[in-house]
């Protein structure tokens, strides 16, 4: 996308004009301003909307489709020859791409980015299980943002921020997304059960009926129709397929029957069309909408491709794929892995005025940057919370980026079996990398650099030919990883207590 896209300016307020012209009264004046005002906003008509407009002032309602275990591969937009996703191929069509977007290696990390505007170390996040997924509570998240701008919040789907049966955190405040912004959370803190599963509402279980990928979607819809049209909305719909356990209707296994895939795989793949089919679904419902208010769409997910774990879906512990792997848009790496097709996700934005349909965007993003985004459309300040993420409003807009050329992201995949472990998993899949560079660390921890742009496959160490840039990521891992442990509450908690929790395994 060219730094400086063309954005059509709103039209200009002519009241003054048409008073010293037209002797109106009153009444006839309001019609007018209330007419420009429409205008302004960008919903006069669909032929008002059909090209680029400057963001409106009045503020859009926003919709986060966050899915688990899928990535670029799992799309037929990249080249997937196998793979059954109409509905979000032709999304993508409409939105604006974000083509270096990145989030962490794994489930619980990611939403910790989301809701914090922070790197997942700062903020307790390490792991996917026990305490280790507790989001600390003396920050303010997400939704809370939202709710200072006006916005109406509800959730559905995989939480997976805090442990059951822990209600609150480590100094005392809630954990739970109902206490903690939501308006409405209609959730399970890991896994939803595939079918006819049971989720908590507000904190009070309750069973819903049909395939967990459709309940999401659907009591999603209904919480948006039973929202007020005087004031936004901020939607988060977060699946927990195609995550393990896999299953899914017959109507979707029987897209893959002639395929030549594995069972687990077609069954994989049956997940991701049934997460089509809803997106194809909330997209027909938005177009019936009846709305004088914008609406965001994005659709993005959280972490590289899984089938209980990066070998299930064909990776290697050095992150290659092996001949009968599933296709991974030519990344090395899945989830838990240190290589770029273990953090570089789709992130689609379809925002009718404002994003250019059918566009691509390279900056070196973020999910920590969804906070700070969302602060900034909501017109809520956050200078004081110490966000790490940049807002990617300029970008959206089509405007100079905020994100600065020299913009260093970390990697980690956390998961020590044990808090007195951390300094052992120091190097253990992780990375460092910048907009083209990226220095990695696979299981064993020995340091590799990549020119990720040129070498999609990241199979050419090209250490001997930058020493200098390989010693300056090393000095910057070294000052990130001091400066994230002061964060790891959860671990430094146990580490203080002595109360060593110990598990292998997690999702």
């Amino acid at each position: 996308m060219e730094e400086n896209h063309p954005l059509l300016k709103s039209r200009q307020p002519q009241s003054k004009k048409l008073i010293k012209e037209h002797s109106m009264n009153t009444q006839k004046i309001i019609t007018m301003l209330t007419v420009v005002a429409l205008a302004l906003a960008g919903q006069l008509s669909a032929a008002e909307n059909s090209k680029p407009l400057a963001v409106s002032k009045s503020k859009p309602n926003i919709i986060l489709v966050l899915t688990d275990d899928m990535a670029w591969g799992e799309l037929g937009m990249s080249g997937n020859p196998k793979i059954k996703t109409p509905n979000i191929d032709r999304l993508s069509k409409e939105s604006l791409r974000f083509t270096n977007f990145n989030v962490a290696p794994t489930c619980a990390p990611s939403r910790a980015q989301i809701m914090s505007g922070k790197h997942e170390f700062s903020v307790g996040v390490t792991h996917t299980i026990l305490d280790r997924m507790n989001l600390r509570d003396d920050i303010t998240i997400l939704p809370q943002i939202m709710k200072q701008g006006g916005y109406q919040t509800g959730m559905v789907g995989k939480w997976h921020l805090s442990e059951p049966g822990h209600k609150t955190g480590l100094t005392g405040k809630p954990l739970e997304p109902h206490r903690r912004g939501f308006d409405t959370a209609i959730y399970t803190f890991n896994q939803l059960g595939r079918f006819n599963p049971t989720l908590s509402h507000n904190g009070k279980n309750s069973k819903y009926e049909g395939y967990c990928g459709d309940v999401v979607f659907d009591e999603g819809i209904k919480w948006m129709e039973s929202c007020s049209k005087e004031k936004p909305y901020f939607a988060y719909l977060a699946t927990s397929i195609p995550h393990t356990p896999l299953a899914a209707p017959q109507r979707y296994k029987d897209l893959y029957s002639g395929a030549k895939l594995k069972n687990n795989e077609k069954n994989y793949y049956a997940m991701i069309s049934a997460v089509d089919e809803n997106i194809g679904k909330l997209m027909t419902w938005m177009a019936s909408r009846k709305d004088d208010r914008e609406t965001i769409l994005i659709f993005m997910t959280d972490n590289g491709h899984a089938i209980s774990g990066p070998d299930g879906a064909g990776h290697s512990r050095d992150g290659r794929l092996k001949k009968n792997g599933l296709y991974n848009f030519g990344f090395r790496g899945g989830k838990t892995q240190s290589w770029r097709g273990a953090t570089c996700v789709p992130f689609l934005i379809r925002w009718p005025g404002v994003t250019t349909s059918n566009t691509e965007n390279n900056t070196l993003a973020s999910g920590m940057d969804i906070l700070p985004t969302f602060a900034e459309i909501a017109g809520v300040g956050i200078d004081d919370l110490g966000v790490q993420g940049v807002s990617l409003l300029p970008d959206i807009k089509g405007e100079k980026s905020n994100v600065t050329k020299d913009r260093l992201l970390f990697s980690h995949v956390g998961r020590w079996n044990a808090s007195d472990l951390m300094e052992t998993y120091k190097y253990r899949y992780a990375a460092i990398f910048n907009n083209r560079y990226r220095l990695t660390w696979g299981e064993k921890g020995h340091p590799e650099l990549k020119d990720y742009l040129n070498d999609r496959e990241e199979e050419k160490d090209i250490t001997s030919e930058h020493p200098e840039l390989v010693q300056r990521f090393k000095q910057e891992y070294e000052k990130w990883w001091e400066a994230a442990k002061t964060g790891m509450v959860n671990d430094l908690h146990q580490l203080k207590t002595g109360k060593i929790k110990r598990r292998k395994g997690g999702d």
